[in-house]
């Protein structure tokens, strides 16, 4: 387990995905995340592509492109990249970076265990994933 990140904390806090999680869970579960800083326009996923990593943004914010289309843009306190690493398939959407992009990931193949280990955090994921799921349809039925 890693080092108390102080610095994490109020992002994880702020979360749907960490509610229930008391302070001394939440000091423990940032210390199991690594770092990662990418320049604006840098990939981070590429879709149909296999990768395992889950994604919190701290700060900056990154778009989401499907079919070359940017559908969504997500911003400090948002997840990306769970899909892939819940079921091992591709990814099913590119991100790339809009501005200098501040994250924190799991490391490789470390979603399944983190949700084992951290039950509330796994019932919280259902109902975003959900939201998702839903906005995503929403936004793809709309008539242009």
């Amino acid at each position: 387990m890693g080092t108390t990140r102080e610095d994490v904390i109020p992002t994880l806090e702020k979360m749907p995905l960490f509610r229930g999680v008391n302070r001394k869970e939440l000091d423990r579960i940032a210390g199991e995340f690594d770092d990662a800083t990418y320049l604006e326009g840098h990939g981070i996923l590429t879709e149909g592509m296999n990768g395992p990593e889950f994604f919190i943004i701290l700060d900056g914010t990154a778009d989401v492109v499907i079919d070359g289309e940017r559908v969504a843009t997500l911003g400090p306190g948002e997840f990306f990249g769970e899909v892939a690493a819940l079921d091992g398939g591709p990814r099913t959407a590119s991100v790339r970076a809009a501005t200098r992009l501040r994250c924190i990931t799991l490391p490789v193949n470390g979603l399944r265990q983190f949700l084992l280990e951290h039950p509330v955090v796994a019932v919280n994921l259902v109902p975003e994933i959900a939201r998702r799921f839903r906005n995503a349809t929403a936004a793809r039925t709309k008539p242009s």
